[in-house]
């Protein structure tokens, strides 16, 4: 066997081995995919879980809720304070990768025009005091209009 044999039969070697790497590289991102979307569903289950856990194991949280249906009009300040932390946190949420993807693929669950106001709130870019979120002080208007 001359060189030049040699090193046609190592190429070929070489290449196949090549072929073997990029066939195992891919399984493995596969495999790396699916564990990421098994633990962004943990997390987002885990998250929903906590908040359901919040909403039974506090009593005077359902008649705030309840209440809130009606109006903010309708609340105390304190109220509004304690209702507009539950909805902010559980908005903020939106706005993590994962949370999102969830939301694109599940906004069908809810209402039109829940989903609308929803998508309305993540595109905007605006910033959001937590003052005028509260319904304490300057409304949202005032800010963004810098009346405030």
């Amino acid at each position: 066997m001359n060189w030049e044999a040699i090193g046609a039969i190592s190429q070929i070697v070489g290449a196949v081995l090549v072929g073997i790497t990029l066939i195992y590289l891919a399984v493995q991102l596969r495999q790396n995919t699916s564990a990421l979307k098994s633990s962004a569903f943990l997390a987002i289950s885990t998250l929903m879980g906590s908040t359901m856990e919040v909403w039974a194991t506090h009593p005077d949280l359902a008649p705030l809720l309840i209440k809130a249906q009606a109006g903010l009009d309708e609340l105390s300040p304190d109220e509004r304070a304690r209702f507009g932390f539950l909805e902010r946190s559980a908005l903020s949420a939106l706005h993590a990768k994962g949370v999102r993807q969830w939301w694109d693929a599940s906004k069908g669950a809810f209402s039109n025009l829940f989903s609308a106001w929803v998508d309305e709130k993540l595109a905007s870019n605006l910033p959001r005091p937590i003052h005028a979120g509260l319904g304490l002080g300057a409304s949202r208007n005032e800010v963004e209009n810098g009346a405030a």
